[in-house]
């Protein structure tokens, strides 16, 4: 996993799918995507969300994926964001070919903070969430970038 500042995004080009991140934010006013799905070619899209964050719930699912990397970016308020090595989590919800997802539960869970201007590279590896309050409920847009590899 990767947690770091847009404005250091260029330093993970080597990153697959990364470049056209890159590309698409020098090009795109990302605070006036509407919710949605929008393609980026080559097997990789972004899907902007608008929610308001909740209470971390008492059986935390952790999701992973095989088949995408996700780049998660902040890019209006803050929320928490749970973590977890995949080997440290049990399967609860099996692996979802269409989807390109599977969920976990783990015995605990590393906590980052994101908030504006932040992102996450999530690798197959790396369970994760988002969407859990950071200093109570508070309104969030964030970009996920499903990147093939």
């Amino acid at each position: 996993m990767i947690i770091d500042k847009i404005s250091n995004l260029s330093r993970y080009s080597y990153v697959p799918g990364v470049s056209k991140v890159i590309d698409y934010l020098s090009s795109t006013d990302v605070l006036s995507l509407e919710v949605g799905k929008y393609d980026l070619g080559d097997e990789c899209f972004v899907r902007v969300f608008d929610y308001v964050t909740h209470e971390e719930p008492e059986e935390v699912l952790l999701e992973a994926h095989r088949n995408y990397l996700d780049l998660q970016l902040v890019i209006k308020g803050k929320e928490t964001f749970l973590t977890q090595a995949i080997e440290l989590g049990e399967e609860k919800v099996p692996y979802n070919k269409d989807k390109d997802v599977e969920f976990f539960t783990a015995g605990y869970h590393n906590v980052i903070g994101l908030e504006t201007g932040d992102f996450a590279i999530v690798f197959p590896n790396d369970l994760h969430v988002g969407n859990i309050n950071a200093d109570g409920e508070e309104q969030v847009k964030k970009l996920v970038f499903k990147l093939k590899i």
